[in-house]
């Protein structure tokens, strides 16, 4: 398929309700009070009501169809064969999209989300009533969503700073999966397929130089690819990373274009900031580059702004500086960011995918030489002392399989279930609840070594689960759009053919990338230790400051007791721990705070 020029308008920031049942025509016209326009007659057995930049049509066979969309290949009116057989046409686009398509006369209705699921798409089914949304809230607020929650969904967010697809926070309403097409007809059950799930061949042979010349020959079209048509009101993100800077580089150095703007966050706290790795990139290759600052106190008055973009609870504090930088962006005329998410987990830039190979070899020695360093940890880690606390660390997770041992990164509920979790929390879930979860996402694909295994895991848990939700909630909230251009499912596929080694080699990350991007990015920014789009929430809840005092007053208070779920003391503990330096509980204490502050928001004030 042919690529054509970027869309000047990407719509990727419009709501949409798609209805099919009796009442639904008066509820969806109801929602006029908010912005929203009912498309359809009384008469229809379908209705539809929108809202912003949603795109609507229909084909000539009678099919209609609305989706929010922002594709740099593929025709957002061919979707609607995917009511037909085989594979759906969304399969060879690139870029953003979801889509529902109907067919009234035929009672046939599907729903297709994009390869890794950038935008949300929801499912209520209660008897003949059938709502499909792009806002979890939208459905959440109909009267027939009974608005219980999902324990389970609790669970997997204290696990996973997040809530993972297919389930949400209420046990009404379903997520689709990445690249899912769900299909349903009056009277029956919902069909789910999945069109497209990244595979690993790994039959590339070429000498080195000859790979890493087709690699900067495949990201730098792929990048030029994604660049919009308007020079005026766009610009990238820039944390002064491999990947952000790689992009932003690229961009600049195409001839004839305008001066590419960037967008940088830092923070005060030296360990957590990038500003001079983002100046150097962006002098590097002469971009425009515009710097802010977020302190305590403008995180603390950043959270409610969070809280109030997901529509569902989040948990992931770098969500804070992402929110700060696209307002930036914002304010500085910027409707459209591209973003290099994804990066890490085709290139091979997570620090975990390095010890995970040397955990692998660990847990491939004699069985007795396990048990002697599992002993040696155990005696390590009965002490208050965080490096010996990590040797302990160390030699329990290089005692576990993939993707168990994966799991021990996101296993924070798991590992404290009986101390954290009320008798009453753990009867509704079992302890193994979320690994079972990310075993099965694991079994995905039938393709791929061990690291190819994790890096798809990755894809389908860290990015479409996470990372593309903390990006494209943040921005939808300010009016800003984002793209991604190494999620694009071409570079996806070129990256699947390398072996192994050419993706991490020994401990070194994104070994052919780095030989790809000589030239374009500069030695400092090749070399630098990866530090990511983090937040100083540990430093901050080691500080006597507003954030930490906002914390503790929404822990402890005695809404989030009544609740029933988790036991006081326990976290109590934790920052007390956490106070001293014994270990960084941040992120478990900070997840803890958001699903509190969620809760209060759109539970109890509902």
């Amino acid at each position: 398929m042919s690529s054509p020029e970027p869309s000047q308008q990407p719509s990727v920031l419009g709501d949409f309700v798609f209805a099919w049942g009796p009442g639904t025509h008066a509820w969806l016209s109801g929602l006029a009070k908010d912005g929203f326009t009912a498309l359809s007659e009384p008469s229809e057995p379908a209705q539809v009501a929108v809202r912003g930049g949603v795109q609507r049509g229909a084909d000539a066979a009678g099919a209609r169809w609305i989706a929010l969309a922002d594709l740099v290949a593929g025709d957002v009116a061919a979707g609607a064969r995917a009511l037909g057989p085989g594979a759906p046409p969304q399969n060879d686009w690139r870029g953003r999209f979801t889509q529902v398509i109907w067919h009234a006369g035929e009672r046939q209705v599907c729903a297709v989300t994009d390869h890794f699921s950038s935008l949300s798409l929801y499912t209520l089914v209660r008897g003949d009533v059938v709502l499909v949304a792009n806002d979890l809230r939208l459905l959440a607020a109909s009267p027939w969503c009974e608005r219980a929650i999902d324990l389970s969904s609790v669970y997997h967010y204290l696990n996973f700073a997040q809530v993972p697809a297919p389930g949400t926070i209420f046990r009404d309403i379903r997520r689709l999966e990445p690249a899912t097409r769900w299909s349903w007809r009056p009277g029956a059950v919902p069909k789910l397929e999945r069109y497209y799930v990244p595979e690993y061949p790994e039959d590339r042979r070429d000498p080195d130089d000859a790979l890493a010349r087709a690699l900067t020959k495949r990201i730098v079209a792929t990048v030029q690819d994604y660049r919009p048509r308007d020079e005026q009101g766009w610009g990238c993100f820039l944390s002064g990373g491999t990947d952000s800077s790689s992009i932003v580089s690229i961009l600049a150095r195409q001839p004839g274009r305008g001066r590419v703007r960037s967008f940088t966050i830092g923070f005060a706290e030296e360990r957590y900031d990038e500003l001079a790795f983002a100046r150097t990139a962006a002098e590097a290759c002469g971009a425009d580059p515009n710097f802010e600052t977020v302190s305590d106190e403008r995180a603390q008055a950043l959270v409610t702004r969070v809280v109030d973009a997901y529509d569902q609870p989040f948990g992931n504090a770098s969500a804070i500086p992402t929110l700060a930088c696209v307002e930036l962006a914002q304010t500085k005329g910027a409707h459209l960011l591209l973003a290099g998410d994804g990066g890490d987990e085709i290139f091979g830039g997570n620090q975990r995918y390095a010890k995970d190979q040397v955990m692998e070899t660990w847990y491939a020695m004699p069985a007795p030489l396990k048990a002697l360093g599992r002993a040696v940890g155990g005696l390590a880690g009965r002490s208050d002392h965080h490096l010996l606390n990590r040797v302990e660390n160390f030699f329990e997770r290089a005692s576990l399989p993939n993707p168990d041992r994966f799991y021990t990164d996101d296993s924070f509920a798991s590992d404290h279930y009986h101390e954290l979790l009320t008798p009453d929390f753990r009867r509704a879930v079992g302890r193994d609840a979320s690994l079972e979860f990310m075993r099965d996402v694991y079994r995905l694909g039938g393709s791929g070594g061990p690291l190819h295994r994790i890096m798809r895991l990755d894809l389908m848990m860290a990015i479409a689960q996470n990372d593309l939700r903390k990006v494209h909630g943040a921005a939808q909230s300010v009016g800003v759009s984002v793209r991604f251009p190494y999620l694009d499912p071409l570079l996806v596929a070129h990256m699947s053919h390398l072996p192994e080694r050419q993706i991490v080699r020994g401990l070194e990350k994104r070994y052919l990338f780095k030989r790809a991007m000589k030239g374009i990015l500069p030695e400092a920014i090749l070399r630098k230790k990866k530090q990511g789009f983090g937040l100083p929430v540990a430093v901050w809840l080691r500080a006597d400051g507003p954030f930490k005092s906002m914390v503790k007053q929404t822990l402890f208070a005695g809404r989030a007791r009544a609740r029933g779920w988790w036991e006081p003391a326990f976290v109590e503990g934790l920052l007390a721990q956490h106070e001293r330096g014994a270990w960084d509980w941040a992120d478990c204490l900070y997840r803890l705070f958001v699903l509190e502050l969620w809760l209060r928001s759109y539970v109890d004030g509902a």
